[in-house]
């Protein structure tokens, strides 16, 4: 069983330090879909059944007193049609 090496904050960041050469990792398909693409980053595995990442969008029950908070939930719905 391998250790970590480097641990990174920010996914971005791992990506580009593995397009960059410092070893493998394991990204979300979505983030890297353009450097497989330019064959920048190379596919090693690809399971049957891939892991998935699931969202839950959660808020208090009855009505808030901030009107953005209506806004921003109507939004994530919407954008979430399309993920």
């Amino acid at each position: 069983m391998r250790q970590p090496e480097v641990t990174m904050p920010d996914l971005n960041a791992v990506k580009a330090a593995v397009v960059g050469g410092t070893g493998f990792t394991v990204l979300p398909r979505y983030l890297c879909a353009a450097e497989l693409a330019s064959g920048s980053l190379v596919l090693l595995h690809d399971p049957e059944d891939p892991p998935i990442n699931t969202s839950f969008l959660v808020q208090r029950p009855g009505t808030s007193g901030n009107p953005h908070v209506a806004v921003v939930r109507d939004h994530l719905l919407a954008a979430a049609r399309d993920w």
